[in-house]
């Protein structure tokens, strides 16, 4: 089970610019609810930390920005007093209109071809990202059975590929233009497979596709092809609880069939799936069945207590650097919970399988 459309869709903004090919004036006209005259709204496109770049001033409930784009790029509009009051939209030549309201989902934009294929994105997922909060709530907020979890995650994995198929088809409607190019780059391999990217990288005007950021895309695929399902994996090493080094291999030789599941104790889906794993691990281990764990943790703390509060048994991993994990860039890991199935020679079987596939899986392999 992966983390909710709504984080999934929201961390969209942290994506960078995307170049243009010429320079052309925009206008924002917007209005906003919950807001008095003489209010501030801060404008930014440093949208992980939120630095302002201008300040805007309410008047009449509305606002104005003005200036030259010469390139195309998502950024935020936000209230100064309330920080929930914002609207992410892309700067682009054109008058863009912005609608932002108070009730949560309900803000607006649009007037320019970005602007508005983002509204519909937005739009066409959201009763997908309500779904999969209502069943995270509804799994969180009560003691469910260990089949009702399964359900329950299964579930929301198929929302979850839904939302993957709408961006696909979103990025091949707009590959000719910035929108297109802005999701083919952005959104990770979860959301457009890489086959899909490498035949809509073909697809791009000859512009965008010389663009260093299509280069790199490229690059990062290549090295994902070398860790996908049939290859085998190349040995590494990384820390146990106890500080002392681990080496991958010498876990995975000693099974007949190895999970290496990336993880977090952060992560609450993670957390989540970790009893199905527990049972999982003790319906087979005496098969032939080994686990791996690697934490994207950086706390140490966290990492082991959590270990000890989910009752994980099998051996862990970690060197502490988060989502720079060495092991998390090898196999190009972009979310998690992420599983990888190896068998005694290190050779990769299945990959990002869970719930009753995963089980399916490994019972049929140790079947054989």
């Amino acid at each position: 089970m992966k983390a909710s459309l709504t984080n999934i869709l929201y961390s969209a903004l942290l994506a960078g610019a995307l170049t243009a090919c010429q320079s052309n004036t925009y206008q924002v006209k917007g209005t906003i609810e919950g807001a008095a005259d003489g209010d501030t709204l801060f404008l930014t496109s440093d949208l992980e930390m939120g630095t302002p770049s201008d300040t805007i001033i309410v008047k009449d409930g509305k606002f104005a920005i003005s200036g030259e784009a010469d390139s195309t790029y998502l950024c935020m509009v936000y209230s100064a007093n309330r920080n929930e009051l914002n609207a992410p939209f892309f700067i682009e030549p054109g008058t863009i209109a912005i609608a932002i309201k108070e009730v949560p989902g309900a803000t607006r934009v649009g007037g320019t071809k970005c602007n508005d294929e983002w509204q519909e994105l937005n739009d066409s997922v959201m009763s997908i990202g309500k779904e999969i909060n209502r069943i995270a709530e509804h799994v969180y907020g009560n003691n469910l059975s260990q089949e009702e979890q399964k359900k329950a995650m299964e579930q929301i994995d198929r929302l979850n590929q839904h939302f993957s198929g709408i961006v696909a088809k979103k990025a091949e409607k707009n590959i000719k233009n910035e929108f297109g190019y802005f999701l083919l780059t952005y959104y990770p391999e979860e959301l457009i497979d890489n086959e899909t990217r490498m035949r809509l990288i073909k697809e791009l005007p000859n512009e965008m596709r010389s663009r260093e950021a299509i280069r790199q895309l490229e690059q990062s695929i290549a090295a994902a092809a070398k860790t996908a399902e049939g290859n085998a994996i190349s040995d590494f090493t990384l820390p146990a609880p106890d500080g002392s080094p681990l080496s991958i291999m010498s876990e995975v030789s000693k099974h007949r069939i190895t999970i290496i599941d990336f993880w977090a104790s952060w992560c609450g889906p993670c957390r989540q799936e970790m009893p199905y794993i527990t049972q999982l691990y003790n319906d087979y281990k005496d098969k032939g069945l080994g686990i791996v764990g690697i934490s994207l943790d950086s706390d140490k703390d966290a990492w082991l207590t959590a270990t000890k509060q989910l009752g994980v048994i099998w051996p862990q991993m970690s060197d502490l650097k988060g989502w720079d994990n060495a092991a998390a860039k090898q196999f190009n890991i972009t979310s998690i919970p992420h599983t990888i199935v190896v068998d005694q020679q290190g050779r990769i079987l299945q990959r990002d399988l869970r719930g009753e596939a995963l089980e399916a899986f490994i019972e049929e392999q140790l079947m054989k």
